[in-house]
This record gives structure tokens, sequence and C-alpha cells, in this order.
């Protein structure tokens, strides 16, 4: 039977039993070597009952044919012809979606490595070049006092950093 993965001796017997089974619908009752198989058999067991629960499916969800369409004898062959027709679009879509998908991430790691080359080289959005200011020399000179007083931050930094002054012993 198409739905059993693994045939066995004793699964192969009751192939075409299971099939007609499914075939004559949800209340035909099988034959006593069938009902025994299917007790001992876990395999044919669960393949059955999901290929009948497939068709229970099939039949609560089936789309009847209009009356007006029921007579006409080119029905199902202009049906068939229409499936045929479309059958070569459905392998359009996955294609496509793999392309566009391909060429945003494409996008998105060259926006990467851009954003991480400017990153890396210092450039920053409206930020202006640090420039290192330098005091006037006749605002203020340069003292040997043993704790000049700091004017701005980076006095402060420069002096802890600086000569045995501002380090801890």
């Amino acid at each position: 039977m198409w739905f059993l993965s693994s045939k066995t001796g004793a699964c192969s017997r009751f192939e075409a039993s299971l099939a007609d089974l499914l075939e004559a619908g949800p209340g035909a009752k099988p034959d006593a070597s069938l009902t025994a198989h299917l007790a001992v058999c876990v395999d044919c067991r669960e393949a059955f009952d999901s290929a009948r629960e497939a068709g229970a499916l099939v039949r609560a969800n089936a789309v009847r044919v209009p009356p007006s369409l029921a007579d006409d004898p080119y029905f199902a062959s202009r049906v068939a012809a229409r499936i045929r027709e479309n059958a070569g679009r459905s392998g359009e879509f996955w294609p496509t979606l793999e392309t566009a998908s391909l060429r945003m991430m494409a996008y998105a790691l060259s926006l990467a490595i851009l954003l991480g080359a400017l990153s890396a080289s210092g450039v920053t959005r409206g930020a202006r070049p640090a420039v290192a200011r330098v005091p006037a020399a006749g605002a203020r000179t340069v003292s040997l006092e043993a704790n000049p007083t700091p004017v701005n931050p980076d006095e402060v930094v420069v002096a802890l950093l600086s000569g045995d002054q501002g380090r801890q012993r």
C-alpha cells in the first residue's frame, strides 16, 4: 500500500484488503484476519488510521460540482487541462522568493560592512573632528607648582597621568 513505509511479508499480504477497506468508506468492517493483523501490527494500524482520517477530511471538505457542470462530459478534461497548465507555475514561487531573500541579505551585508568600515575609521554622523585645545600662553602660564589648579577635565587627566604626583603608592 502506498502509505506503508516498510513492508514485511505479513503487511504485503493485507495490502489489497486495506486498500479495499479504505475505498469501501467509513462504515465498512474489516474481515477477521485483517482485524487480527491490525491488532498486532502497529505500523499498519497507524497508517490505516491516518489514511482513514485523511479520507474523512477530504469527504467533509469536498466541493460539490454544480448540476450545470455535472452533465457536461468535458468538465473533467477541462479541469485536468487547467491543472496541467498551472502545474508549472507552482515552481515559480520558491525561486522568486529565494532570489528576493538573497538580494535582501546581500543589501543587509553590504550595509553592515559599510557601517563597520565607517565605525572603524572613526567617522561618526554629525560630529566634528576632535581638536586639541591648548590654553593661550598669555592667559595662563605653566607653573612649576606642586599642585596647579586644573582648568578643564583634560588637564585633570593629564595631571593624574603625568609624573608621580597623581599616582597612588
